[in-house]
């Protein structure tokens, strides 16, 4: 089961994002966590005991939760994950395109997880590395061989023009995050309908997207937009909030 979180952190609503992975994460009335952080080794230990914090704050919280630095240059690979044999993993968030340098070079490890039908949870970078084909970031887009700002700059993760690369293949379809809060839906609409993608998510902060054999569940405070294509329309779009099961 994944469950792709579209960042924040909203004290009263953490049972009903991060706390429902981490049910589903419990197995035999333990959860044993791993959570794994892509920066520089300090700020990797910092933001490690951030989220940490956000887990062991829960009803239900893990048992035991287990640090696992990454970066660009020293990966995550499947051997970290099989020395811990984890009930769960959750990627925290963090720049988009270094959480990808840092997770979807070896894929083994997310092969590991599918296999031994491990939960995977993940919030904002996290959340949108997942995808099959991974939107990274960017606030321009191209049309006539122009590029126009289609985004304020500061949602870009540090690219200029909309970057969609391979990801980690957990889920079928795009994902973009802080969608209302940072303006980021309008990037996923550019993506599909420049045909760089051809479905995606959009999420919210404080909101999670349930994925599990092709079903969507959303739950949180805030709303999830689907933007897809067909052969008739350039783009749809349908919005959706908590309760909602596709």
């Amino acid at each position: 089961m994944i469950f792709l979180h579209g960042g924040g952190d909203n004290l009263d609503n953490r049972v009903d994002t991060f706390g429902r992975f981490v049910e589903v994460a419990t197995v035999n009335s333990c959860c044993n966590l791993a959570l794994v952080v892509a920066e520089d080794e300090a700020q990797a230990r910092e933001s490690f005991e951030e989220y940490k914090n956000i887990f062991t704050s829960l009803p239900n919280a893990p048992a035991q939760i287990h640090p696992v630095l990454v970066s660009a240059t020293q990966p995550l690979n499947r051997a970290q994950l099989e020395n811990i044999q984890p009930s769960g993993v959750f990627v925290c968030g963090g720049v988009t395109p270094l959480y990808h340098q840092s997770l979807c070079l070896d894929t083994s490890w997310a092969k590991y997880l599918l296999d031994a039908k491990i939960p995977y949870g993940g919030t904002s970078a996290g959340a949108a590395i997942v995808a099959q084909k991974a939107i990274l970031g960017g606030w321009l887009a191209t049309r006539n061989a122009e590029p126009r700002a289609m985004l304020f700059k500061g949602a870009s993760e540090g690219l200029d023009p909309i970057t969609v690369q391979d990801g980690l293949g957990l889920v079928p379809f795009a994902i973009d995050v802080h969608a209302s809060q940072m303006g980021t839906l309008t990037r996923l609409i550019h993506a599909v309908e420049l045909g760089f993608v051809t479905e995606g998510w959009a999420i919210d902060e404080n909101t999670v997207l349930q994925f599990e054999e092709n079903e969507i569940s959303i739950f949180g405070q805030g709303h999830a937009y689907r933007v897809w294509r067909d052969t008739q329309h350039p783009v749809h779009i349908t919005v959706h909030v908590s309760g909602t099961k596709l």
